[in-house]
């Protein structure tokens, strides 16, 4: 399992940083205070910390979130969502962050991200890398074909 963490894997590398600011966030010592300025009103101590989709939810275990991102890379392959679809539930259900704390780790703007999301723009493949980056996942060709593709994954499975 040690050999495994050691590896340079943007998912690997993406889920640490999301534990280590779990941890930090569940830490008192290390939540944010709110903190007169030089004029005396209110400020944050820090910039805000990564916020959950839901604070109830609990973190997804690693063979769920792979199993999560599985199913949602065969319905997007297949056609049965869209690209934007396809983002918007990898970020929430298998990352569990909200828009904004997602789009500046991967920077880019939360317009940018929404519009992606919602399939809306017409983004170059660097931005659309950007985003799936974290999933392991970039831009590339595919069978324009359901059947095709359903033909090769079915061809590819050992009987």
């Amino acid at each position: 399992m040690k050999n495994q963490e050691n590896m340079t894997n943007p998912v690997s590398e993406t889920i640490k940083e999301i534990r280590e600011k779990q941890n930090a966030m569940q830490n008192p010592a290390s939540l944010q205070a709110i903190v007169p300025d030089k004029s005396g009103s209110p400020a944050l101590a820090d910039k805000p910390s990564r916020k959950r989709v839901s604070k109830t939810a609990k973190p997804a275990s690693m063979q769920e979130r792979q199993l999560a991102m599985n199913t949602i890379i065969r319905k997007l392959l297949l056609g049965d969502i869209t690209q934007g679809q396809a983002l918007k539930t990898l970020r929430s259900d298998v990352l569990g962050l909200q828009q904004d704390a997602f789009a500046s780790m991967v920077t880019v703007s939360r317009k940018t991200l929404s519009e992606v999301e919602n399939d809306r723009g017409n983004y170059t493949s660097e931005i659309i890398n950007k985003l799936f980056k974290p999933f392991g996942l970039k831009v590339g060709l595919v069978p324009t074909s359901r059947h095709r593709l359903a033909s090769i994954f079915k061809e590819g499975k050992p009987e």
